[in-house]
């Protein structure tokens, strides 16, 4: 099992193809080239697509457009670029897929026609996934991957530097498309693990939803939310009320309630999206019900720095450093969480390298928490490959 990483920045898309393919040379017709394109590059990037699978001779290309791009040790925030992965993996399936968006019913509700557009057997080890965020329901279309496939997790996300629907960019091999999500499924002697940092740490207590319909919590231990989060500020250390001031509070919905104590990595983190102080409620972003489990959530650029070592070096005590990454990040960390570049790539080249990396910022990353997938934000998502 061998990969290839190279990324390249600059305004003239010729040659920053050639550069690319120069790169991924190392690699004589890879399996699979994961490709991703600044948006800024977005009236090049069909040239892109065929130039560089012509170039390489890859059996399959996957290719998306985003806002920023990353690969080994950069990231390239805001400026032209390209970041490729080339993937060679003897014996392995890759089966690469397209989610048309006149089809989303059908493939929500029908096992077999999703089974058999995703290639799925009973070696798959996991997808690889990204959509457009403007037709794809990913909340709805994780759900039904995570009940049908368990085993199987989903690591990507949604293409960036967009602003209306049609602008989005993903190729399959020499396929154009700008709407629907496209993705490979791989299968067989591979081992895909998955590191989803949500740079987050609890604060306060565990409580329980006592009321509460849709995405709105209208009590909480049988108090009004708001009341809560007011006693909570107050009693914040100063370094807490720091981070609610400038990156707002958020909450945290456990996952698996059976655990009893929990801790980093047991919650779903969303943002609080509004507070009604007539009624007390607070509306977040996920679906809630009775009974569940939250606490509230900071984050600031030392926790999340924090979260994403913890999560590394958790990593390589349960397994080998990997062959190959994937990295999805959001398009509010880099610079504009940490005050400086190439904050996440450092730390997983400093605890897991030198290690061929490629990935983008994105408008939303999907990974796993426990057995679940989610979309995320204010996340870093990594896909690390070995051999099975």
């Amino acid at each position: 099992m061998e990969f290839k990483s190279a990324i390249v920045c600059g305004n003239d898309s010729a040659v920053l193809t050639r550069a690319i393919c120069d790169e991924l040379a190392a690699i004589s017709a890879p399996d699979m080239v994961m490709l991703y394109i600044s948006s800024r590059l977005n009236s090049a990037f069909e040239r892109i697509v065929l130039h560089v699978r012509q170039r390489t001779g890859c059996r399959h290309l996957l290719a998306c457009n985003a806002q920023s791009v990353l690969g080994n040790n950069q990231e390239v925030e805001d400026q032209a670029a390209i970041s490729a992965l080339a993937m060679a993996m003897p014996g392995v399936d890759v089966s690469p897929f397209r989610l048309d968006e006149n089809r989303w019913q059908e493939f929500l509700t029908d096992r077999t026609v999703l089974e058999a557009t995703l290639g799925v057997s009973d070696d798959t080890r996991g997808f690889l996934l990204f959509g457009d965020p403007f037709t794809t329901p990913i909340t709805q279309l994780l759900e039904v991957l995570s009940r049908e496939f368990p085993f199987s997790p989903v690591i990507g996300g949604m293409t960036s530097g967009i602003r209306l629907a049609g602008e989005s960019r993903m190729a399959i091999n020499d396929n154009i498309f700008n709407v629907g999500a496209i993705g490979v499924t791989i299968s067989g002697p591979v081992q895909i693990n998955c590191v989803v940092s949500q740079g987050c740490r609890p604060i306060g207590q565990p409580l329980k939803i006592t009321a509460a319909h849709d995405n709105m919590i209208d009590s909480l231990d049988e108090q009004p939310p708001v009341e809560i989060i007011a006693d909570l500020c107050r009693n914040l250390a100063r370094p807490d009320q720091l981070a609610v001031e400038k990156r707002g509070l958020l909450i945290g919905r456990v996952i698996d309630q059976r655990k009893g104590n929990f801790g980093r990595g047991d919650f779903l983190v969303r943002n609080i999206l509004d507070a009604n102080r007539t009624t007390g409620s607070i509306a977040i972003g996920d679906l809630v019900s009775s009974g569940q489990v939250v606490q509230f959530h900071v984050q600031d650029a030392q926790t999340a720095t924090e979260d994403l070592t913890l999560l590394l070096q958790g990593h390589l005590v349960l397994a080998d450093k990997p062959r190959g990454a994937l990295a999805f990040s959001c398009n509010g960390r880099g610079q504009r969480l940490f005050g400086r570049p190439n904050h996440d790539v450092s730390i997983i080249q400093s605890l897991l390298g030198p290690l061929p990396l490629a990935g983008f910022f994105a408008a939303g990353e999907l990974g796993p928490v426990g057995r679940n997938n989610f979309i995320h934000g204010q996340t870093v998502c990594i896909a690390l490959f070995d051999n099975g």
